[in-house]
């Protein structure tokens, strides 16, 4: 009988063979690194429709064409972007970013009256579009749309609809 001259070749060792009967990821817990379900990772899209038209100080029809085009341009450049880092944008005075979700109870009781008579009361929280200095965009947030309710031209003073602090 001739001998085998490579022995090793015929050799499995344990750890190369097949595991017969093993479940992948049994016993294992995984991490994923943001909620799957999340639409953070999204670019944005927008609604008009439960834009309060009428509001003497935040109201849509107040608005110049030339207001209406410069928020256009913003927009447009949002839609650049995924809600992740649009959330992550930070500039201006304050060490914070620049659009975020806001609690409704933050807003003026104005604000907070005007969102009950639009019926849009059973909402936690708006969410803030810093368009520049004074000038916010405020709507609800579902999924990857914002929905806008008002533009608001005083942010940082007596007329905002959100107090800021100095």
């Amino acid at each position: 009988m001739a001998k085998n001259k490579n022995p090793k070749a015929a050799y499995n060792p344990p750890s190369r063979q097949p595991r017969i009967n093993h479940e992948p990821n049994s016993g294992q817990q995984i991490r994923a690194k943001e909620n799957p379900r999340s639409t953070d990772h999204q670019t944005p899209a927008w609604q008009f429709h439960r834009c309060d038209e009428s509001h003497s100080l935040w109201g849509w029809s107040k608005l110049k064409n030339s207001e209406h085009l410069e928020i256009i341009k913003s927009l447009h450049d949002f839609e650049k972007m995924s809600w992740n880092q649009i959330k992550q944008a930070n500039g201006g005075r304050s060490s914070g970013t620049n659009n975020h979700t806001l609690p409704i109870d933050g807003f003026t009781k104005e604000a907070q009256k005007r969102l009950e008579k639009l019926k849009l009361d059973d909402n936690d929280e708006l969410f803030s579009l810093r368009l520049n200095n004074t000038l916010r965009l405020y709507g609800i947030r579902d999924g990857r749309v914002l929905r806008f309710v008002w533009h608001d031209p005083h942010h940082g003073s007596k007329n905002g609809a959100y107090p800021t602090k100095k």
